[in-house]
């Protein structure tokens, strides 16, 4: 079978792939599609059907938020990336067929590039083979919102800060994302995850 056989082939085995992880808001929580859920159900066909597939890196960048204090280095940094995904068939390596994926993550240490990768992996794989996952991000992106992973990295940003001025830093970002995309329900979303943790913090003190 040639590249185009090969993923029809997988298409047909996967039709749909279950929401598996609970995002915490803060007071409340949403149900998203994780990398790791998508790689359990695709992996195996993938190899079933003679299909490799590979990230090479085409670009990528860091921006950091102006600090609130200028003497103390900004707590997040928001990784870009493109990438090209490239999907082989094993049996002729000159039989591909290239995805070029664009993505982004914020973080507080050194992990906003293995974020990106993860989520530009898990969209590449789930458009290729049209899967469904019951995520409704085309609408959305009409009303200028955000796409569920996006939100998931700045709530994931905002629980994990140290202290409170981590937590400002990590609010101030998500929220000003939120604004640029005028995503009143992600706003929302940050505002409850900030009072959440900003009182868990204080608990902890």
């Amino acid at each position: 079978m040639n590249i185009y056989e090969r993923i029809n082939a997988v298409r047909k085995a996967i039709k749909y792939v279950q929401k598996d992880k609970d995002v915490s808001t803060g007071k409340g929580s949403y149900k998203a599609v994780t990398h790791d859920m998508v790689t359990a159900m695709v992996r195996p066909h993938m190899v079933e059907h003679g299909i490799v597939c590979f990230p090479v890196l085409v670009a990528s960048s860091v921006q950091i938020p102006p600090a609130r204090d200028p003497n103390e280095p900004a707590k997040q940094i928001r990784y870009e990336a493109t990438y090209d995904f490239h999907f082989v068939n094993e049996k002729d390596p000159q039989d591909k067929i290239t995805l070029r994926i664009e993505a982004h993550a914020m973080d507080n240490a050194d992990k906003a590039p293995g974020k990106a990768i993860s989520y530009a992996k898990k969209y590449a794989v789930l458009k290729l083979f049209e899967i469904e996952t019951g995520e409704d991000e085309e609408s959305r992106a009409e009303q200028g919102g955000m796409d569920e992973g996006q939100v998931a990295d700045f709530v994931a940003s905002i629980n994990s800060a140290s202290n409170e001025e981590e937590l400002k830093n990590a609010y101030t970002t998500a929220y000003r994302a939120a604004q640029a995309e005028e995503d009143k329900e992600a706003m929302t979303i940050f505002t409850k995850a900030k009072d959440n943790r900003k009182a868990a913090l204080k608990k902890a003190a």
